[in-house]
C-alpha cells in the first residue's frame, strides 16, 4: 500500500483501486455489463447452487410470470372483518438482541408480509432498520426447528410435546422437592415484564435454582460506569434532537444502540443548515455510520479512547476552573491533541447543550469518566437523561459462573431460553466443553443449531411474530408483542416453556396481560386492554427520569489511569457486531447476507479490517489470508484494506463462520460451508471486545471478495473528456459556504441552455417526484432491505454478487474524500430516477420501458426481451437484468413455506428481463383507489414509498410535484437541491439536497470548498 499516497481536495473516490485506477477498477468500469450469464456457475457444485437456490433464492420471486397450478383453499366461514385480498395491520414490538422494536405489519389473508415501525410509537414514527425489515424473511425460513428431539446417549428421537410436557412434569417435580438444586437457567436480557415475573415465580419455586444472563455483546459496562459514577445502576437515554454538539467515543449512536432510531431522527432534526445546526464529533477505531455522519472524525485505536476522553475531561476541567485534582496523562499525536481541544472548545462553550456519549465495548471506568463529564456540563436532566433499568432485576450471574459450576458438576440440569453459547461465547470459557458435564440440558430455540445439537432437549421456539409477549421500550413505555400468525411450525415461546415447567395452566396472552395490568399505573380493562393491542403501547407508561448525584471523586483518578496505562498497546484486535448478522442470529437471512456493508460493501463475508499504513507496516495486502493467532487458538482471516481504519487497530464483525445456521448461513452437515469466519474463538470473557494479546501473521493465500463498492459505477474518471463533461454527483459543503452560497450545488456544473429533441410531455393531474436530502441519510440500508421485502426482489448469492448480477432496486453509493488515513465520508442513495426524457426509453426496440400520464418510468415486464439497451443506456446504472430464473421449480425447496413472505400486490420476474425502481407504483395506486372511493383528494405524505417509510432520518420525501406546497416540491425548490447528470437534460424526477457540513473553525479544512466556484471551467462543456 505505499503506493496510496494522500490526497485532498473534493476528489471522490469508492476505492482503493479506484483511487490507484488500477487496471482491475478499469476494467469493471468500462465493462457495460457483467459477464455473460451461465445456468451454474464456475466453481460452484450442483448441489450447493440447489440449495442456495431453493432456501433463499425462491423467498424473493417464485410464481413468475408463468401459469402455474394452483390449490385454492377458501374459507368455509370467514373471519370478521376480514375482506380476502385486503390488508390488515397489526402493531407489535419485538427484542432484537436487548434492542426494542416496535413494528406495524401487514397481513394479507391472515400471513404477515412487511413490517414496517409503528408510525404512533414516540421510539420510532413510522421508522424501522434493516434488521427488523429482515426478520419477516426468517418467520418463513424453512431451516427453522420444526420438530422436538430428545438425544439418550449416541442417539436422537423426534417426541412430541407432549411427551416433553410428560417429562418435565416428572424431572421438575423431582427438582422441587430438592428445592432446585443444580437447576440452573440461562437466558438472554430482556426487558420483558412478563418473563422478568415467571422468572421470579420460578425462584421462588426453586429456591436453589440459579439464573445466568448472556449476551455476546451487551451495555454492561454502561451500567457498571453509572455505578462507579453515581453509585447506582442506571440505564442512559440522549435527546440529540435538544444536542448542539454531540461527541461520540466508539459509540454508533444511529444504528447499534438500543435507541438508535430515536436517536437518528433527533440527529436529523438538528440538521437543517442554520444556527440550530448541530456539530458531531465521533473517535473510533473502525468506521460507524455515527463516525461517517459526523463533522469530524478521529481514527483512534479502541483502547485509547479512554486516554483521548481524559483529555479532553482535563482540558474542559481547565477552562472552567474546577478544583477536582489533575492526572498527568501521556501526551496525544498531533492529530488528536487538535481534536481533543476544538471538542472541549465547544463542550465548554454550550454547557447544557451537549453530549458525550461513550460505546458499549468500553470498560466501565471510561464510561464513569464519561458520566461525571456530563454531570460537570449540566447535560443532565437537558440532554442526558437516566432512568432506572426497565424491569425489576431478578439476581442473575455471568455465564462464566455457570461454565465453572458445570466444570465442578454443580449443575445437573440446564434450561438455556434462546442464545447460542456454544458458538457466541468468549473462546476461553470452552462453553461446550462444559456442557457435556451436564445430564439433562433444555434448549429452546428457533433452530437447531451450535447449542441445540449438544444438548439432550431441543425444543422448537416460536418466532417473535408467532407468539405473545412484551417489551419496554429504551424510556420505559410498557409495549405489547401479539401473534401475527398461528405458529407455522409448532414453537413455544419462552414464556409457555416457564410457563409449562412450573406448571402454570393460563394461556401466554394472561401471562402477558397479568403482568402488564401489574406494572401499568392502573389495572387494565378489557377496553383498555384492546386498545393497548391496538396501539402497540401504552401511553404515558415511560419510567420517571432519576437525577444521579456524583460519588466520591478520589476514584476518578484511579479510573484515568486505568485508561492511560491501556492505551500504552501499540497493535489490536477489535471485535464488532455485525450491521448483517449482528452477532450469528440473522446468520440464515439471505437479505442480510446480501445486504452489503455500509462501508466496505462487502457481502457474504466478514474479514479483518486494516488501515493502509498499519497494512503497509504488518506486510499484508488487501484480499491476503492472514493467521491470527490468540490464547492457543489460530483463526485464518482474509484482509480488507479500508480507508479510515485507525492506526495499530484491526477489527473484525462477529456473526460468521456458523456451522449450524441453516442452508444459507451454514450447516457443515449437510455440505453448505460456512459464510465468513468465527472469530469468537479469539475473544476473552475478561476483555471480550479488544485484545492485544495475539498474533497475526501473513500467508501466500489470497481469496475473492464479493463487494460491490466498484459496481455500476457512474464514470466521472475513466475517459478525460466525459470527466470534464460530467458534474459532480455528491455535493456537499460547510456550512459557511452555505451561508454564503446556499445554491452552490446548483452552480457546481454549468452548462448551456438544455433543449430536447422532442416534444416534452406534459403532466396535467399527478406529477409524482422523489428527493433525497445528503444533510440526513446516514447510509444505513433500511431503505434497501424495505424496497426488497415490499417488492420481492431476489438475493442472487456470493458467486453472484461477486460478478456484478445483484439485484437491488436502490444501492447505497459510498464515496471517500481526502487522506486514505483519515477520509470524510459521503453516501447517497441510488434508484431509478424516473426521468422525464429518459434515455431507457428512447433505445427500447419494442416498448418495454415507457412513460405513464403521471411521470412514472414504467417497465411492462411481458414485452421486454432483454436486450439490456436500456441498462446501457442508462446514465445511472440502475436496472438490473435477471440472469437466472430465480423462480423455476427447484428440489428441495420447501415452496409451501417461503413462498408466503411475497408480496401479493408486485409482479414476480422471471429471467431475461429487466426491473428497477417503480416508485412503488402498488402504494400509489392503493391510495389513489382508496382517494376515488372516498372522493377526497389525496394527501400530501399520504403515498408512502418503501424506502420513505423505513428511513429513520426522513432523508426521502416523496410526492405530487404539481403541488407546490408538497414537501416534495417544496425540495425540489431548495437552494440546496440539485439533480444528479441533470446536464445530460434527462431530467430526473429525483432530486438531491446538497450535505452541509459543520466543522469546527480551528479544524476546518482549508480544501472543502465546493468546486463550482473556485475556478476551473465549472464543467461547461
Amino acid at each position: 500500500m505505499s503506493s496510496v499516497a494522500p490526497t485532498t481536495g473534493k476528489t471522490y473516490w469508492r476505492s482503493l483501486d479506484q483511487l490507484q485506477n488500477t487496471s482491475e477498477f478499469r476494467d469493471f468500469l468500462h465493462r457495460e455489463f457483467p459477464v455473460a450469464a451461465s445456468e451454474f456457475p464456475e466453481g460452484l457444485s450442483r448441489r450447493r447452487w440447489m440449495q442456495l437456490m431453493g432456501a433463499s433464492l425462491a423467498l424473493g420471486g417464485l410464481a413468475g410470470c408463468r401459469w402455474e397450478e394452483e390449490k385454492i383453499a377458501p374459507f368455509a366461514m370467514r373471519p370478521e372483518n376480514r375482506i380476502p385480498g385486503e390488508a390488515e395491520y397489526f402493531a407489535t414490538s419485538i427484542e432484537i438482541a436487548g434492542m426494542p422494536r416496535h413494528l406495524l405489519a401487514t397481513c394479507y389473508d391472515g400471513r404477515p408480509i412487511k413490517i414496517e415501525g409503528n408510525p404512533d410509537h414516540p421510539s420510532s414514527f413510522g421508522a424501522s432498520d434493516a434488521l427488523s425489515q429482515a426478520t419477516i424473511l426468517g418467520l418463513y425460513d424453512p431451516d427453522r426447528s420444526a420438530t422436538l428431539r430428545q438425544t439418550e446417549g449416541r442417539e436422537s428421537f423426534s417426541r412430541s410435546w407432549q411427551d416433553f410436557e410428560k417429562f418435565a412434569r416428572r424431572h421438575f417435580a423431582g427438582l422441587k422437592q430438592n428445592r432446585g438444586e443444580g437447576f440452573h437457567l440461562l437466558v438472554e436480557p430482556s426487558s420483558s415484564i412478563s418473563r422478568n415475573e415467571l422468572l421470579a415465580r420460578l425462584v421462588r419455586e426453586f429456591p436453589q435454582a440459579v439464573i445466568h444472563e448472556y449476551a455476546p455483546v451487551s451495555r454492561k459496562n454502561e451500567l457498571a460506569g453509572c455505578e462507579l459514577a453515581f453509585g447506582q445502576s442506571l440505564r442512559t437515554r440522549l435527546a440529540l434532537s435538544q444536542a448542539k454538539i454531540v461527541a461520540s467515543f466508539d459509540e454508533d449512536l444511529l444504528v447499534l444502540h438500543p435507541n438508535s432510531l430515536e436517536n437518528a431522527r433527533g440527529y436529523a432534526s438538528r440538521r437543517e443548515p442554520g444556527e440550530e445546526m448541530s456539530r458531531v464529533y465521533a473517535a473510533e477505531s473502525q468506521f460507524s455510520l455515527t463516525g461517517a455522519a459526523a463533522d469530524h472524525r478521529l481514527p483512534i485505536a479502541s483502547h485509547k479512547i479512554g486516554l483521548l476522553l481524559a483529555h479532553v475531561d482535563a482540558l474542559v476541567r481547565n477552562a472552567l476552573n474546577d478544583s477536582a485534582p489533575r492526572e498527568a496523562l501521556p501526551a496525544l499525536p498531533a492529530e488528536a491533541e487538535s481534536f481533543a481541544k476544538a471538542l472541549a472548545d465547544d463542550l465548554v462553550k454550550h454547557r447544557g447543550q451537549s453530549i458525550v456519549a461513550v460505546g458499549p465495548s468500553q470498560p466501565s471506568e471510561v464510561h464513569a469518566i464519561g458520566d461525571q463529564l456530563n454531570s460537570l456540563l449540566r447535560n443532565i436532566g437537558k440532554t442526558i437523561f437516566f432512568t432506572s433499568p426497565s424491569v425489576k432485576p431478578v439476581a442473575t450471574q455471568t455465564l462464566s459462573d455457570l461454565v465453572a459450576a458445570m466444570r465442578n458438576d454443580e449443575v445437573n440440569t440446564l434450561l438455556i431460553l434462546g442464545g447460542n453459547p456454544a458458538y457466541d461465547a468468549p473462546g476461553d470459557l470452552r462453553f461446550a466443553e462444559a456442557l457435556a458435564n451436564v445430564s439433562t440440558s433444555i434448549r429452546l430455540g428457533e433452530y437447531e443449531d451450535e447449542t441445540s445439537r449438544l444438548c439432550s432437549w431441543q425444543l422448537p421456539a416460536a418466532h417473535a411474530y408467532e407468539a405473545w409477549g412484551d417489551v419496554r421500550s429504551w424510556d420505559g413505555t410498557i409495549c405489547v408483542t401479539q401473534p401475527l400468525i398461528d405458529p407455522l411450525l409448532g414453537g413455544k415461546s419462552a414464556l409457555e416453556v416457564l410457563a409449562l415447567i412450573r406448571g402454570d395452566q393460563r394461556e401466554a396472552q394472561q401471562i402477558v396481560r397479568d403482568a402488564v395490568s401489574a406494572a401499568a399505573p392502573a389495572k387494565l380493562t378489557d377496553d383498555s386492554w384492546k386498545k393497548l393491542l391496538h396501539d402497540g403501547f401504552l401511553a404515558n407508561t415511560e419510567l420517571a427520569t432519576v437525577t444521579p448525584s456524583l460519588g466520591a471523586s478520589d476514584a476518578r483518578g484511579t479510573w484515568i489511569r486505568e485508561a492511560a496505562a491501556r492505551s500504552e498497546t501499540d497493535l489490536e484486535l477489535v471485535f464488532t457486531p455485525s450491521e448483517s448478522v449482528l452477532d450469528g442470529r440473522f446468520a440464515n437471512n439471505g437479505w442480510l447476507q446480501e445486504t452489503p456493508d455500509f462501508l466496505t460493501k462487502l457481502t457474504w463475508d466478514n474479514a479483518a479490517i486494516v488501515g493502509p499504513k498499519t497494512a503497509e507496516q504488518l506486510g499484508i495486502k488487501h484480499g491476503g489470508i492472514v493467521t491470527v493467532n490468540a490464547a492457543s487458538t489460530t483463526v485464518d482471516l482474509p484482509v480488507f484494506v479500508l480507508p479510515g481504519q485507525a492506526e495499530g487497530s484491526i477489527g473484525v464483525a462477529l456473526g460468521y463462520g456458523r456451522s449450524v445456521a441453516g442452508m444459507i448461513g451454514g450447516n457443515v452437515d449437510a455440505g453448505v460451508a460456512p459464510v465468513g469466519v468465527d472469530v469468537n474463538s479469539l475473544r476473552n470473557s475478561q476483555q471480550p471486545y479488544f485484545i492485544s494479546d495475539f498474533q497475526i501473521t501473513p500467508t501466500d493465500r489470497s481469496c475473492e471478495f464479493a463487494t460491490t463498492q466498484d459496481h455500476h459505477a457512474i464514470d466521472t474518471v475513466g475517459l478525460e473528456e466525459t470527466g470534464r463533461r460530467v458534474g459532480a454527483l455528491v455535493r456537499e459543503g460547510t456550512l459557511n459556504e452555505y451561508e454564503e452560497h446556499p445554491d452552490f450545488a446548483q452552480h457546481m456544473t454549468h452548462h448551456p441552455p438544455l433543449e430536447s429533441l422532442w416534444e416534452e410531455p406534459t403532466y396535467e393531474g399527478n406529477a409524482w417526484g422523489m428527493s433525497i436530502d445528503l444533510n440526513k441519510c446516514i447510509g444505513c440500508n433500511a431503505c434497501m432491505v424495505a424496497c426488497q421485502s415490499e417488492n420481492n426482489v431476489p438475493i442472487v448469492g456470493k458467486e453472484q454478487v461477486a460478478k456484478g448480477r445483484e439485484m437491488h432496486w436502490i444501492r447505497v453509493d459510498r464515496y471517500f474524500q481526502g487522506d486514505v488515513e483519515n477520509p470524510s465520508v459521503a453516501t447517497q442513495p441510488v434508484a431509478c430516477h424516473h426521468c422525464e426524457n429518459a434515455p431507457c426509453e428512447q433505445v427500447c426496440p419494442v416498448a418495454a420501458t415507457v412513460h405513464s400520464d403521471e411521470g412514472l418510468n414504467d417497465m411492462v415486464y411481458n414485452r421486454c426481451i432483454g436486450t439490456r439497451y436500456c441498462a446501457n443506456n442508462c446514465p445511472y446504472k440502475v436496472r438490473r437484468f435477471n440472469f437466472l430464473d430465480y423462480n423455476e421449480d427447484l428440489e428441495d425447496a420447501n415452496r409451501e413455506l417461503v413462498q408466503l413472505v411475497v408480496n401479493p400486490e408486485v409482479t414476480v420476474r422471471s429471467r431475461g428481463v429487466m426491473e428497477k425502481c417503480t416508485y412503488c407504483v402498488q402504494r400509489i395506486q392503493n391510495v389513489k383507489i382508496d382517494a376515488k372511493n372516498e372522493q377526497q383528494p389525496i394527501g400530501d405524505g399520504e403515498i408512502k414509498t418503501a424506502c420513505q417509510q423505513a428511513c429513520p432520518t426522513q432523508a426521502i420525501e416523496f410526492g405530487d410535484l404539481n403541488n407546490s406546497e408538497s414537501r416534495v416540491a417544496v425540495a425540489h425548490h431548495d437552494a440546496r437541491a440539485y439533480g444528479m447528470l441533470s446536464e445530460l437534460n434527462v431530467k430526473p424526477r429525483t432530486k438531491y439536497l446538497a450535505r452541509i457540513r459543520n466543522p469546527h473553525p480551528k479544524l476546518e479544512s482549508t480544501t472543502t470548498s465546493p468546486g463550482g466556484h473556485q475556478g476551473g471551467n465549472h464543467g461547461h462543456s
